[in-house]
């Protein structure tokens, strides 16, 4: 009898465990609840830029990785990896650069300005160069096994001032980005481990 009980109770708490991840799984992400999480964004352009001084045209891999630790209160510990490959497979480049940033407080950043926001489950990278910009935004969601994401990561031309100009974070000259197009990209989220 205290057996049967016993197992009753267990399949009732199970059957309660396993309803509540569904009900949260409607619920939209804050960025509370990012606290604690490490969130690896990487994304890879196949782009043609010209390097203004030399007015040389060249096409490469740009394989980029952004990996985010949330901190308390608003903290965004950023660690930013470019690595550009050439057509022939040869890695031309790396460049690993760190910040640590505050949720809606804008700061330099390289070579312009930049700002984390977020809105609607979405954690938002606007950031300026010498002329036009990029918009990262990483999406959240709730899933059974916890927060999946995923990311977009477009160049941004500035109205009537042309193409997209910055410094290279590899090689550190002068470009003009003729064209970028995301070809592969992956997101995750973990908990950041202590």
């Amino acid at each position: 009898m205290k057996q049967r009980m016993f197992r009753s109770a267990i399949a009732a708490a199970y059957s309660c465990l396993v309803a509540m991840p569904a009900l949260a799984q409607g619920e939209p992400v804050t960025f509370a609840d990012l606290a604690g999480q490490t969130v690896t964004a990487s994304f890879a352009y196949s782009q043609t830029i010209r390097r203004i001084e030399e007015n040389r045209v060249v096409n490469n891999e740009n394989r980029q990785t952004v990996t985010l630790k949330i901190g308390p209160g608003n903290r965004i510990d950023q660690e930013h990896r470019v690595q550009i490959v050439a057509p022939n497979g040869r890695e031309v480049g790396v460049n690993v650069a760190t910040m640590t940033a505050e949720l809606n407080k804008p700061r330099k950043w390289h070579h312009g300005e930049l700002i984390w926001l977020f809105d609607q489950g979405r954690l938002v990278r606007l950031q300026t160069f010498d002329s036009g910009g990029r918009k990262i935004t990483i999406a959240f969601k709730r899933g059974p096994s916890g927060l999946t994401c995923t990311v977009e990561a477009p160049f941004s031309k500035e109205e009537g001032a042309g193409a997209v100009t910055t410094t290279a974070a590899v090689g550190k000259v002068k470009i003009e980005v003729l064209s970028a197009k995301v070809h592969s990209n992956s997101c995750r989220v973990a908990k950041t481990p202590t």
